[in-house]
Parts: C-alpha cells; structure tokens; sequence
C-alpha cells in the first residue's frame, strides 16, 4: 500500500489508524438510546461537525488537503502537478462511485429503516397510516417521503427538535445501512493519512496521519448523536471507508510513480 524509505514502519502506522477508528466507530454501540438533547446548542454543533461530510462542504475540503501535501518543498513542478492530479481523480471518484453505490444499489439491497423513522413509528407520531416502518418507504421517493415528514413534524413534541435538525430529519429519508457520512468521511481521512505516511514529513504528516483520522471519527458519531444512523451502521461504513481509502492510495501511488518519477518526500 504505502512504500516510502521507512514503508514498513509507515504501514504498521497505517494499520493502527485503521484499527483505531474502527474500534473508535464500533464504541458507538456504547451510547445510550437518546444520546443529546437535540433542541440545544450541542445539537447544533453536532450537526455543523456532521454537514463537512456532505457534498457541499467535503470538495472544498479536499482541495485544501490536497494543496497542502502537494505543497511540500522540493518537488518538481511535474510531480507537484501529478501528484495533485492523481490525487483529485482518484478522491473525486471514489467518493463520487462510493456515494452513488451506496445510496442506489447498497442501502437499497438492505433496507434498513433509519432510528429516528423507527422511533416516529413506534412513538405513533407518523400517523395512523404508518403502522411499521415499511408503510414510511413506501410513500414513493425520497421527495415524497420528505414532504410528508416534514408535514408530521411541524406538530411533533417529543422528542423535541431545532429548526435546523428537524430541517435535516426531514432531508434523510433514504435507508440507513450503511452511513454515507460515515463512509465518505473515513474514506477521505484514510486516503490523506496513507498519502502523508508515503510522501510527507514534519507537520504534515502530523496533521494528516493523526487529525484527518479524529476529524473522521468526529464525523462518525455526529450520525448516531442525531439519531438518524445506528452503531451498526458507522461501524460498517467506517469499514468501507477504510477499504476504499486503502486501495485509492494505492492506485495514487501506483500513478504517480508512473508519471511523476520515483515517490519524493520533504
């Protein structure tokens, strides 16, 4: 996976991040039913953390990494150009593949209903017309499951939901094994912390071998916090993450060693 002067040290560091987080992500299983209150400001905080892994804020995200590991001194402006190249191909569509996968043919394959939608369910606060959680999906599409929660949930008390949670209820209304954050943001903290382990030193490597993991993690729980994922379900996206990001390193180095010359690191 990753070859650098020290690659056998580097991949044992690698295989620790790895069994790190997804020993972090399956300590999810440790939290209780109704973690947070989601009518505070902690609720808000927790959903800014969970919004980085969506496709609105994560690209930016990617670029900013992706200039600074290219940034480091003493490289050519040819390798500087393909490693940043190799880089953004590879990231962009492996999330891009991973997302459509998941949401169209995964999550679909095993339909498995979302916590909160179980809870409205159980709670009776979907309606008579909502006996389980299958009459819930199948109201038609997302879309159409959205206007009619969104509906049910202007009245809803208990739990009690801010504007901007209940706004973000409304939005998930896909099935929920396994989590899309949770896939996209391990994935992309794997991807960096194997590049920085094969190509980079210093305060580089630090950031991207040890903070794009907790950033990740963080992102993780923020979905069973807002009670729209279960343990299950970070835990196994962590996973696919993890797997996803070990063979997009791969491929990265693999291209550029084969346009950019032999692996350079500051």
């Amino acid at each position: 996976m990753v070859e650098s002067a020290d690659g056998s040290d580097a991949r044992k560091t690698w295989g620790l991040i790895a069994s790190s987080m997804l020993v972090g992500a399956a300590l999810s299983f440790l939290l209780p039913a109704e973690p947070i209150a989601l009518d505070g400001g902690l609720a808000l905080v927790v959903l800014r953390v969970s919004d980085m892994a969506t496709w609105t804020v994560l690209p930016p995200l990617c670029v900013l990494a992706v200039a600074v590991l290219a940034s480091r001194p003493g490289l050519s402006a040819r390798r500087r150009a393909v490693e940043a190249g190799a880089i953004l191909v590879v990231m962009g569509v492996t999330l891009a593949g991973n997302a459509l996968l998941n949401e169209h043919v995964v999550k679909p394959a095993l339909a498995a209903p979302r916590p909160n939608i179980v809870a409205l369910v159980e709670a009776g606060e979907l309606g008579a017309a909502i006996d389980t959680p299958a009459d819930f999906y199948a109201l038609g599409d997302k879309q159409a499951r959205r206007d009619f929660l969104a509906g049910e949930l202007d009245d809803l008390r208990t739990p009690a939901l801010t504007k901007a949670v209940r706004e973000h209820w409304v939005h998930e209304t896909g099935y929920s094994m396994p989590s899309g954050h949770a896939t996209a943001a391990v994935t992309f903290a794997a991807m960096m912390a194997g590049l920085a382990l094969a190509w980079a030193q210093g305060w580089r490597r630090a950031v991207f071998v040890w903070g794009s993991p907790a950033w990740a993690l963080a992102v993780v729980y923020t979905r069973p916090l807002l009670r729209v994922h279960t343990a299950l379900d970070v835990t196994l996206g962590t996973l696919a993450g993890l797997v996803w990001g070990l063979v997009s390193v791969a491929v990265i180095v693999w291209l550029a060693e084969r346009l950019g010359g032999p692996i350079e690191r500051d």
